[in-house]
């Protein structure tokens, strides 16, 4: 007879004793047997399971082991059961080079031991300046198109003598066209992760794909105030003259200094002969830093990359500058039908948008010696 039909003949004889206990009013006796009918049901699942391994073993011709391979599975079996094991039991079972399943060896084992798993996952805080918003932003509804602009802008109206005809002259526009690229990302996330994790996964990743579309928005910015010609200078004076006199009144009057980490800790540093800093507060955000009134936008040494011991800076008003075109803005989206096949959830980022220069006047590139 089977070990486990013997175990279930106990249980149903300790199961009527119960009863009967209870039936004549000896409580505490009757609950007094609950641990040994747990203890009993346990031992008759560890019974079941022994007995599967060993008939799948038979029924696929292979000899179910040495002693040692099936002292391995009782130890494992009591593992899955939750019951305890013995200091000595744990010490074989935690050996790598145990045949059967380990502790030490994740997919053998190791996955039962719980592991401390913390609530929030920890963000690494990084500089999020996003250059887009100091553009022009204008959303388009169409893949491709154009934005008309005047061309020339010194006309003069000219003197006519009395009744005679005045000057006749035309207006010039240019025009700048835009193509809209798509960029995109998709992380897909096993569905037995997102019901087991506890650390907020989802939330974490569309902060995630925030962070991506402005690092992609800052480097395609970038690169297009690098496509203007640097003029080579030695030291601040140089962000002076370009708001005096390089840029037009206008333009200066809402102008801002684009600075890198390196080159804005050297601005923070300058004091005149009295020890007053160079740079002042903004008085309605004590955090920004104002250069002769214009604010300082200050991104990190790793997306504004020095040259050298020169330090990039950029002058001048970005709205003017640049225009973004802005196709439908950031689109998150989640599938649970596309990893289907892998009981899998896809979430997916996609980002329309073109950003062309439209005024080359409005902003200055300098390259300032830090050495």
């Amino acid at each position: 007879m089977k070990k486990s039909v013997e175990l279930k003949k106990e249980l149903e004889t300790l199961r009527n004793e119960i009863t009967a206990l209870k039936d004549s009013g000896k409580i505490e006796e009757a609950h007094a047997k609950l641990n040994s009918l747990k203890d009993l049901e346990n031992r008759i699942k560890e019974a079941e399971t022994e007995e599967a391994l060993t008939v799948m073993n038979k029924g696929n011709k292979v000899p179910l082991g040495t002693k040692e391979e099936m002292n391995v599975n009782r130890i494992y079996n009591r593992v899955l059961l939750g019951k305890s094991i013995t200091e000595e039991e744990k010490q074989f079972l935690n050996a790598a080079g145990t045949p059967g399943q380990v502790e030490a060896t994740d997919g053998k084992g190791g996955y039962l031991v719980p592991l401390e798993q913390f609530n929030q996952i920890k963000e690494l805080r990084r500089n999020k300046v996003a250059l887009k918003d100091y553009c022009n932003v204008l959303p388009v509804t169409s893949f491709k198109g154009t934005m008309p602009i005047e061309s020339g802008t010194t006309g003069e109206l000219i003197a006519f003598e009395e009744l005679n005809e005045i000057n006749k002259s035309d207006v010039d526009f240019a025009q700048v066209a835009y193509n809209v690229a798509d960029y995109g990302d998709i992380i897909p996330i096993s569905n037995t992760l997102l019901a087991d994790e506890q650390a907020n996964l989802t939330d974490y990743i569309g902060r995630r794909f925030i962070k991506k579309a402005i690092n992609t928005e800052n480097k395609k910015i970038i690169e297009i105030l690098k496509t203007l010609t640097p003029v080579q200078a030695t030291d601040y004076d140089a962000i002076t003259t370009a708001l005096n006199k390089e840029l037009d009144p206008s333009i200066s009057l809402n102008a801002k200094v684009f600075v890198n980490q390196t080159y804005f800790d050297v601005l923070d540093k300058v004091k005149d002969k009295q020890g007053r800093p160079l740079l002042g507060n903004s008085l309605q955000d004590e955090t920004k830093k104002l250069f002769k009134g214009r604010e300082i936008v200050i991104l990190s040494d790793v997306q504004l990359e020095m040259n050298g011991t020169k330090a990039p800076v950029f002058v001048g008003d970005l709205e003017e500058f640049i225009t973004f075109f802005d196709r439908e803005g950031l689109e998150l989206a989640v599938s649970t039908e596309a990893g289907f096949t892998k009981n899998a959830t896809y979430i997916r980022a996609i980002e329309r948008f073109d950003a062309k220069k439209v005024d080359k006047e409005a902003m200055k590139y300098l390259e300032i010696e830090t050495a």
